[in-house]
């Protein structure tokens, strides 16, 4: 009889150690609203929290790529838009100073007002964006694209490297520009028809001093070509604002998948409330009931049987 009782007695102190544990899981839990706060109480679900944990950083990596890379072509955008304002505003001026009402002198007021966009449109061809890169200077992003030398003359110093980014799903975009593309690409036709390339800063350059010169063959072809230049900068506007919607879809892409993600990771660590304090309810009676028999084994002796 002594036997049975200490087995029973055993028993039951094993099982009261038992209720208690689960008791004070189930606290934690709830206290923390993690299914694991400690990787010793779910080691399933710690590890699959930190798979997810790690598969949702790369899902923000990605997404904060995808933005300075957005934010850095809406800037260059912006700079394009100044650079086609001066170009439109040199057609306007050149149309203006083609009317037979405007006089020699009337034109050179006109190229003080023009040989003021050089300077302009240097500044803009030479912008950078808040890491100190270059947005003209194609791969060559840490030089100055474009160099004024003594004598007045503008030349291009960047690269022609083309660089990618690669947005998701195998889909690449171009997030730089090559400034010689940009501004070094006005087409010239000539008296005789043939045709030459110069440069933005060429045709600014030319337009004063037709202006200067009263020269009323070479105003009406400043007209041109500042028409041509600011049709090349509405191509480009375009480009840009099309590489800014795919990565705007891009990141409604990601948004959704790390919003699943993190669905899965709640599922997999957080606390289900209902489901915890249900458990934490039944093995609190549990609890009760094994301490109200361990209470009357303890009691026992060989005169209850007698």
């Amino acid at each position: 009889m002594r036997i049975s009782t200490n087995l029973y007695f055993s028993t039951l102190n094993q099982r009261l150690a038992e209720q208690q544990n689960e008791i004070a899981n189930l606290q934690t839990q709830l206290a923390s609203g993690k299914k694991a706060p400690t990787a010793t109480m779910d080691a399933e679900a710690a590890m699959a929290g930190l798979r997810l944990n790690s598969v949702i950083q790369e899902q923000n990596d990605h997404k904060s790529t995808l933005q300075g890379a957005d934010s850095r072509l809406r800037q260059e955008e912006s700079l394009v838009s100044a650079m086609q304002k001066i170009s439109d505003r040199i057609r306007e001026l050149s149309i203006t100073a083609s009317s037979d009402t405007y006089s020699a002198e009337d034109r050179q007021m006109i190229a003080i007002e023009v040989a003021q966009y050089k300077d302009q449109l240097l500044s803009y061809a030479n912008s950078q964006d808040e890491n100190g890169n270059y947005f003209f200077a194609g791969g060559a992003s840490q030089s100055t694209p474009f160099e004024l030398s003594p004598g007045g003359e503008v030349s291009y110093a960047g690269d022609q490297t083309a660089v990618h980014l690669d947005i998701g799903g195998g889909e690449k975009i171009r997030i730089n520009s090559v400034g010689s593309d940009i501004l070094g690409n006005v087409s010239r036709t000539s008296s005789d028809g043939s045709t030459s390339v110069i440069t933005a800063f060429d045709m600014i350059d030319d337009f004063v001093s037709a202006l200067n010169s009263n020269n009323q063959t070479d105003i009406s072809r400043a007209m041109t070509e500042a028409e041509g230049f600011s049709s090349k900068l509405g191509r480009k506007q375009v480009e840009l604002g099309i590489s800014q919607n795919r990565i705007t879809n891009r990141l409604d892409i990601l948004e959704e998948k790390t919003l699943l993600y993190k669905d899965l990771l709640s599922k997999k660590v957080d606390t289900n409330y209902s489901e915890a304090i249900t458990k934490l309810s039944a093995n609190m009676l549990a609890l009760e009931a094994a301490q109200s028999t361990f209470a009357k084994v303890s009691q026992l002796s060989l005169f209850d049987y007698i």
